[in-house]
């Protein structure tokens, strides 16, 4: 069997419009060639390092306190509704704990998946390095950590994705290096890039604040928070953004900031956010008229929407997108299941 058929009963498994309901499954594409799993847990332990792991819609738990001590590629089939409805969103849950990549992890890949439980580097501070990871439209509801403890070298790209603050847990640094372009960062402090290593792009960050994070650049961001000053930084280059505040800093020593727009009431800044927290209804382009309009450095829009490549709708994976799928309950006269599935290919 090849490997599109194998992605297909893989992804079809779990169409909404299944009439039966069906298990999760994983297909895993590598050095041993494809094999289809029910068990994320096992197909991790039998994947080699390098190898691709399709996930179909649905729920795959792992068991507790989990680590990934290889390098892997994770594809789901999406985190947000409008880009899952046929298949249903990916979800990686675990009993108990937080998910953790070690340094042996070093170049893993995610995409289109979203995190039930805290994400982090390391189980101690001996191996929390971990570099080279890339998380691509995905969702952290438990918060996110690029390191076990300060000191860690660990290096992090992460693209189109949301951070939510997890009961008391952050988007923590701890000394790590990320790049973070066009995310939407919700009531999770950023913390904890220190000496330096953040670089923030035409990102959302919604009532939430940048602190104990020295040279840090950020540009054509969106803050909307509702206490006073925004920062508690040092050596912060700031440019081109747009705030609810009317200030930046509680310790304005060594920042330097430009094109700053002030004080933007919270309720005209996007087409439809309502309550200073992020659904996935909500509408974040800027509303007709706003001064971000162009306003970025690079003469586009500020936030999620500007650039050069905008925020995809819909955060579609790049893996082939399912559009509609209809499967007839029963076989026709000759034997056959009718099945009816349309997909789109996706440009990045």
């Amino acid at each position: 069997m090849n490997l599109k058929l194998l992605l297909a009963c893989c992804l079809t498994g779990a169409f909404a419009t299944t009439a039966s309901a069906q298990l999760p499954r994983i297909v895993v594409q590598g050095t041993a060639g494809p094999a289809v799993y029910t068990s994320l847990d096992t197909a991790i332990q039998d994947a080699q390092p390098g190898d691709k792991l399709y996930l179909s819609g649905g729920s795959f738990l792992l068991p507790a306190s989990y680590t990934v001590d290889k390098p892997l590629h994770f594809i789901g089939a999406g985190m947000h509704p409008d880009s899952s409805a046929v298949t249903g969103s990916t979800t990686i849950a675990l009993v108990s704990g937080a998910l953790r990549f070690t340094t042996e992890a070093s170049g893993t890949t995610c995409t289109g998946i979203a995190f039930a439980n805290a994400v982090g580097y390391g189980t101690e501070a001996a191996d929390d390095d971990p570099t080279g990871m890339v998380f691509q439209r995905c969702d952290f509801t438990g918060g996110l950590s690029l390191g076990w403890a300060e000191g860690a070298i660990s290096s992090s790209v992460l693209d189109e994705c949301v951070i939510r603050q997890g009961g008391n847990v952050h988007f923590n640094g701890y000394g790590g290096r990320a790049v973070v372009t066009r995310c939407i960062i919700d009531h999770c402090g950023i913390n904890l890039f220190r000496p330096s290593g953040l670089f923030m792009k035409n990102c959302v960050v919604l009532n939430a604040q940048l602190s104990n994070s020295k040279n840090a650049i950020v540009q054509n961001c969106v803050f909307t928070i509702n206490a006073a000053p925004l920062w508690q930084v040092r050596g912060v280059q700031i440019s081109n953004c747009l705030i609810t505040g009317t200030e930046l800093y509680s310790n304005a020593s060594g920042n330097y900031e430009t094109n700053i727009i002030y004080d933007q009431p919270a309720s005209s800044i996007f087409v439809n956010e309502t309550d200073n927290t992020y659904q996935y209804s909500d509408d974040l382009h800027l509303a007709s008229g706003s001064p971000g309009a162009n306003a970025g450095n690079d003469g586009h829009d500020v936030g999620i929407y500007g650039s050069g490549s905008p925020y995809k709708a819909g955060a579609v994976p790049y893996d082939p997108h399912f559009q509609a799928a209809t499967i007839n309950g029963a076989t026709n006269n000759q034997g056959e299941l009718p099945v009816n599935i349309r997909m789109a290919a996706q440009s990045h």
